[in-house]
């Protein structure tokens, strides 16, 4: 079987794909990966101009999964490095649903600094992994400055399956020195 990485993100040109919004700047909790968070109440969030997705990217871009991605995620990632942390989502046309912020304990340590291509200020433009160093994951981040979500193919075929991937997109990242691996 081929190895490939994907990175999971909405489909943009989805047209009945919901977005996920907050209002006050109060109700966001400000989550980074790589940090601890502190939640000190409950937030909730409201479904706008489309319907519920397994997948959405909320506000400030956080990762947010239904129960179902959740359960499959999880079976997946390195549980003391990932989280799930609980948040209601309102829709006046579909009802309160639960969802999940994605968030990593950790920034994974799986770029190969050589071969990514960068932008003037530091950012990277083109991402490539290192296989050596996310052969054994599937779920797992890459950068500290964004919120990001990568799969492996086995995850990618598991949530085609399980046809979870309503609203949302895949980006194939380059993986460098896999032919020294397989």
């Amino acid at each position: 079987m081929t190895n490939h990485y994907y990175y999971f993100m909405p489909n943009g040109y989805e047209r009945e794909a919901g977005i996920i919004t907050s209002s006050d700047r109060n109700v966001r909790p400000i989550i980074h990966d790589g940090e601890e968070v502190v939640i000190d109440k409950e937030y909730v969030y409201e479904l706008q101009e489309g319907k519920f997705c397994h997948y959405h990217l909320g506000p400030c871009c956080i990762n947010l999964v239904d129960e179902e991605l959740k359960g499959l995620l999880e079976s997946y990632a390195e549980k003391e490095y990932v989280e799930f942390i609980p948040v209601m989502v309102h829709s006046k046309e579909y009802g309160d649903r639960q969802y999940y912020v994605v968030h990593f304990k950790k920034i994974y340590d799986v770029i190969d600094e050589e071969n990514t291509i960068y932008g003037p200020a530091g950012n990277i433009i083109k991402l490539r992994v290192d296989y050596a160093k996310v052969k054994d994951l599937h779920v797992f981040n890459s950068e500290p400055i964004i919120n990001d979500l990568n799969i492996s193919t086995k995850v990618y075929k598991e949530i085609k399956k399980r046809k979870l991937n309503f609203g949302t997109s895949f980006g194939l990242i380059y993986c460098l020195n896999k032919d020294k691996y397989e």
